[in-house]
Parts: C-alpha cells; sequence; structure tokens
C-alpha cells in the first residue's frame, strides 16, 4: 500500500484513530525521527499503523548510525531489518560509539577499539598495540651528552587476538524489558560471541513479554586453545558484564587519595563524570562479583564502562588426573599469549557437558574497561594538543597516553590582541597564533603503562606553554625554531613505589609530534599522535 492509499484509508477510519495517526506519514516520520529507541519501542506499542511507522527501516539506521562513528552503514545483514539489528545489539551500542577503551589490568593496562564490522553485522574490539621501528640515536648539539631516540612508531589492531566479538543474534527482545524490571537484572550478562553471525529472524511484535526461557543467562561462549597438554584439553571463556555507575557519595566514601584510589575506575587522573568500581572493588573473598557492583536495573547501567572475565577451564575426561605441575602457577596464568581458536556449536557443548569429567577453572582475569569523553582527545583551533598520543619509554616500550588541554575559565578573546608599535604584520600575526595557541596547562596521562609509573597516572605536565612557561626557542638541530616550555616527568621504582615529579623540559615540534626532555636522564624521547579513526574502518 502507498502512503497515499494509507492515508486515505486513515480518512475513512479516523474516528477510531489518534491524531498522530491522522497526519501524513512524512510527518509522522519527521516526528518519530526525533525519539530514542525506548520511545520508539513504546509509540509501535500502542497501535498496529503506529507500530508500522515506528518500524520503519530508515528510522532505525539512523539510530544505529548514530553509535557508529567513522563508517556508513547501508545494510542490516545479517539481520533482515535496521530494528532487527539494533535489536540483537542492545544495549551494547555504546561500545563502538565511544570506539576508546582502556582497562585497569595490572599496572600495564589496556587500550582497545571497539567498532562495527558492517560486513558481518558484528560488534568487535582489538587491543590497539605499537612498536618502534628505530633503534638509532644521535646526540644532541645543544648538549653532546644527551642523546635523542628516533621514534618511528608502527601503531596497529592487534588482529590475532580479538577481544570482543558480538554477533547479531536473537537478543530475547531487550528493548522490551522494563528498564527497571527485576527480570533485566538477571539478562545483564551477555556472551562474547566468537562464532559466524547466524541471520536474525526477530520480526514479530516488537512489545511481546520475554518468556521465562528468554530471560536466562546464556551460556558463555567457548574458546578453545590450539594447544592441547597431555590427556585434558585447555579451553578459554569470555564473559562481558555491565557494571553500574556510582554517585559522587560514593565516589567520596570509597576513594583514596593515593594509588589504587579505592579501586575507583576511571583513576582520577583522567577527568570524567561517570566512575565505576575498578576490578578489585568488584570481587569478594571468594572471587565473587559483589552485588552493590551491578546494576539492578536497566538504569542504573552504564554507557561508559564495562568488564570481561576470562578463564580458562581444563576438562578431564574420565578417570585422568589432573597434573598441577604442568603450569607453575595455575591461579595466575596468563591468558594474553594464548592462540585462540573459535567454538561456538551449542549442541557440541551440551554432548559434551553429559560426559564424565573434572572441570577445574584457572586464570582467571577481570578487566573493567573506561571510555573517554571526546572531548577531551578532540583537538580544536586553541587547544591543538588534545588528543591520544604514543610515547617512546625506552625499555618499556611504546606506550599510549592521553594528553588533555583543559578548558579556559574565561573565553579567550583573540581579537583583543592587538598590534604593537613597530611590529611588522607577519610578526604581529605570529605572535597572535603564539598567544592563541600557546598558553595554559597541558598533562599527558597514561592509557597504558609500566612497573615504574603504570596506567591512569600523569607522565607529564606542564604549567603553562606561554610566556612564563617558556624556556626558550631552540637554536639547535633537529629541533631548530622548537618551542620549548617547562614540564615535570612522573618517574617511581618498580612496583611504582618512591614516585616523584622532576624537571624536564617539553618540546613542542608541531601538533601532531612532541618531544620530552628528561634532563636528568640525559635523553629526548618523542611522542606522536595516533589517529583513532583510522582504525574503525574493517579492511
Amino acid at each position: 500500500m502507498s502512503h497515499l492509499e494509507h492515508d486515505a484509508a486513515v480518512v475513512m477510519g479516523a474516528e477510531e484513530l489518534s491524531r498522530l495517526e491522522l497526519l501524513p506519514a512524512e510527518l509522522v516520520y519527521s516526528i518519530l525521527s526525533h525519539l530514542s529507541p525506548f520511545d520508539l519501542v513504546a509509540v509501535s506499542a500502542t497501535s498496529r499503523t503506529l507500530y508500522t511507522r515506528a518500524s520503519a527501516d530508515h528510522l532505525w539506521q539512523a539510530l544505529i548510525q548514530e553509535n557508529v562513528p567513522g563508517i556508513q552503514v547501508r545494510t542490516p545483514a545479517p539481520c533482515r531489518s535496521f530494528k532487527a539489528l539494533y535489536r540483537a545489539h542492545d544495549p551494547y551500542w555504546y561500545l563502538p560509539k565511544y570506539k576508546i577503551w582502556f582497562a585497569d589490568v595490572n599496572l600495564t593496562g589496556r587500550l582497545i577499539i571497539v567498532r562495527y564490522d558492517p560486513r558481518r553485522g558484528c560488534i568487535e574490539g582489538y587491543q590497539l598495540v605499537a612498536a618502534n621501528r628505530s633503534r638509532t640515536f644521535q646526540p644532541w648539539e645543544a648538549n653532546r651528552n644527551v642523546s635523542i631516540h628516533h621514534f618511528d612508531p608502527v601503531v596497529q589492531l592487534h588482529m590475532d587476538k580479538t577481544m570482543i566479538q558480538l554477533d547479531a543474534v536473537d537478543s530475547a527482545d531487550s528493548l522490551a524489558f522494563d528498564s527497571d524490571s527485576p527480570a533485566w537484572a538477571r539478562f545483564n550478562t551477555i556472551n562474547l560471541r566468537l562464532v559466524r553471525s547466524r541471520t536474525s529472524s526477530m520480526e514479530g511484535n516488537f512489545s511481546r513479554s520475554p518468556s521465562p526461557a528468554s530471560i536466562a543467562p546464556p551460556k558463555p561462549s567457548r574458546l578453545l586453545s590450539e594447544r592441547q597438554m597431555q590427556n585434558y584439553t585447555d579451553s578459554m571463556y569470555a564473559t562481558i558484564f555491565h557494571t553500574r555507575v556510582l554517585s559522587s557519595d560514593e565516589i567520596a566514601f570509597c576513594a583514596s587519595p593515593k594509588f589504587p584510589y579505592g579501586f575507583i575506575w576511571p583513576p582520577p587522573a583522567i577527568p570524567s563524570g561517570h566512575r565505576v568500581f575498578g576490578t578489585a572493588a568488584k570481587l569478594s573473598s571468594g572471587q565473587h562479583f559483589k552485588p552493590e557492583t551491578r546494576p539492578s536495573s536497566r538504569s542504573d547501567l552504564s554507557d561508559k564502562a564495562f568488564v570481561i572475565k576470562t578463564w580458562l577451564a581444563t576438562r578431564i575426561p574420565g578417570r585422568a588426573v589432573y597434573n598441577m605441575s604442568v603450569i607453575a602457577d595455575p591461579l595466575t596464568v596468563s591468558m594474553r599469549n594464548l592462540p585462540l581458536a573459535v567454538r561456538g556449536d551449542d549442541a557440541v557443548d551440551d554432548a559434551l557437558d553429559d560426559d564424565v569429567s573434572i572441570r577445574m577453572q584457572i586464570g582467571q582475569e577481570l578487566a573493567t574497561y573506561a571510555t573517554l569523553d571526546p572531548k577531551l582527545y578532540t583537538p580544536t583551533k586553541e587547544k591543538p594538543f588534545r588528543g591520544i598520543w604514543v610515547g617512546d619509554y625506552s625499555g618499556h616500550g611504546c606506550e599510549f597516553l592521553l594528553v588533555t588541554q583543559p578548558d579556559d575559565e574565561t573565553p579567550f578573546d583573540a581579537e583583543s590582541i592587538q598590534p604593537r608599535e613597530q611590529e611588522s604584520p607577519d610578526e604581529f600575526e605570529k605572535r597572535k597564533h603564539d598567544e592563541t595557541v600557546y598558553r595554559g596547562p597541558l598533562e599527558a596521562v597514561k592509557l597504558t603503562g609500566d612497573p615504574n609509573v603504570p596506567r591512569g597516572e600523569v607522565t607529564f605536565r606542564v604549567a603553562d606553554l606561554g610566556e612564563r612557561g617558556l624556556v626558550n626557542i631552540c637554536q639547535y638541530e633537529p629541533f631548530e625554531g622548537v618551542r620549548i616550555v617547562k614540564s615535570q616527568g612522573h618517574v617511581g621504582s618498580t612496583g611504582f613505589v618512591n614516585d616523584s615529579f622532576i624537571e624536564s623540559q617539553l618540546l613542542l615540534i608541531s601538533h601532531d609530534r612532541l618531544a620530552q626532555y628528561w634532563s636528568e636522564f640525559g635523553h629526548v624521547s618523542f611522542l606522536q599522535r595516533v589517529d583513532i579513526d583510522g582504525f574503525l574502518a574493517p579492511a
């Protein structure tokens, strides 16, 4: 039926329709385009006509596109509609929306990029890694006792190790759940599906109530190690958990002024209005999640943090004896270097469950991930150094940093800068540029760290990029013409003990390249901006 035919039918049955339904279809679509997914679901439950309107593909395509930066989503595959695709990944669309996620793993941390792959209709996340291709250094002409460590980083996604993969499978009408329903709390974990996507068949009534079977927690996905040892199979499992946003009172009560800051994540060095309990704070003495750290309703769900749990489950068939000596420390064995193969056949899992065997769970790792406010890493004309950077930390390798420049308390007015007497136009334009760009503080915080200065800590800071912090304009190669400002570098002993800030200098080479002169150590190391958006489109 065309829109005109439908409108004619509406007029004929006007006495049974609401005023909204009496409007032309184009106006109804325009109104519905301003609604949230939950509002669309609510509207669709009121009548057949509005169900049809609220299920229009272009409305749900736009909602998906809002959560998928960097690429255009043109097809709902493997689902049959964009509405079904949205529902399949609900409530995890925030993962590709905020794209950058950093974890509280040990002292080193981890940085992952989450994106949407339209070829498979899945949400996937990979660790961002970097390596320095250059091993050379040269003396600095300004001081022959200072060595300049050359830096040519290769930044890439570690595609061999999938951190997150959520396939577009039926999520049991997750949008139909009452946001404050106790039933939803039973569904606040979802499998990390590392299996081939299955075509969704979710085209039925969008507002029907879930059955008890549909809200039963699903089994964790199975990851099988390619390596088999003796007479047992090593199987890796992974589950993603929601977490709860903390109130300001809870943060004030739990937070500590010293590392690890009461296990609040992200830590205080990273500006955020959205904090959660870190991994250590989530666990009871029995290594189970404390109930107070989990959301009790959908309104409690944090869309800026989540938890991934990975573990190794060992099955010993028959009367086999488990040889604990095979693994030196079976309770702390690392997951990170194991090659992974994918196994997602539930029928196989059920068959294995019937075997007479002993199961042992070892090597559990929990990691709480948080994201960043895009404003923190988006450069502007007046704050050009904001961004995600990769830095050279010598023996520790490459580490990722967040470089922040806080907003001015009073908005800066560039027009207030006036020419001086006997100042040429070129000199005036240069001074105007410098006073616009080089002013205020700058701070670099580690998103990944090392045993000396861990993730979440300030690595260096500058009190003022302007005249008060200016050391000089370098006259020596390879930094001739580069502005040098006073900075303080953060150092510490192994285990992050006896840390302190030492005097250093920051060289502002360009908006995409910086260098830190660690005067106490006699070397200059570089930092380079990372183009995060370059990793959002699957190859």
